[in-house]
């Protein structure tokens, strides 16, 4: 009887999405943001690691300090700020693509698998930001018994409208092909 009541009256897990939208910014990030080259240029120098390499976060997070230690108050409070207006708002253009390319296919697969999971639809997405290669997502085939729309169907029929549209939003900067 007592093991019944416990099992009913259990707190439910509520089930959490695997993937974190958006993202709070932390001076730290900032900085390294911003002295992106300069961090990467010194690991290399210290380590011969190429940047996104294995060995190269050995020595990430003591190349950042360095950097942070050499800067003033003001520069600290202004990465302070820096950090409250990326967080509230969105960062800038440059640090924009590098999120989109990092996690922008992960947040595509991530929205198919829930659609699919949650209302059993299939979904093919379009894409565009600036200076992007790959612009189509389509994880059908992976999706219950599906296919692939993109080996299924003549999809390349919307592509030079797609294209249009990506050179009229962000102009010069769209790649061709992209």
């Amino acid at each position: 009887m007592y093991k019944t009541w416990l099992f009913n009256n259990k707190k439910k897990k509520e089930r959490k999405d695997m993937i974190k939208y958006g993202r709070k910014w932390t001076p730290r990030q900032v900085i390294y943001q911003q002295n992106r080259e300069e961090v990467l240029k010194r690991i290399e120098d210290k380590s011969r690691a190429k940047p996104g390499g294995q060995d190269m976060f050995k020595h990430y997070q003591a190349v950042v300090k360095k950097v942070m230690a050499k800067l003033s108050k003001d520069e600290l409070e202004k990465a302070k700020e820096t950090t409250e207006e990326w967080s509230n708002n969105f960062p800038p253009p440059e640090i924009q693509v590098q999120v989109a390319h990092k996690k922008g296919p992960v947040y595509m697969e991530h929205f198919s698998n829930e659609m699919w999971r949650q209302c059993g639809m299939r979904v093919f997405v379009l894409s565009a930001w600036k200076s992007c290669s790959g612009c189509q997502h389509d994880d059908n085939e992976a999706l219950g018994d599906g296919d692939s729309f993109m080996k299924m169907k003549d999809w390349e029929d919307i592509e030079p409208v797609w294209q249009e549209y990506t050179q009229e939003q962000f102009g010069a900067e769209a790649q061709d092909g992209g």
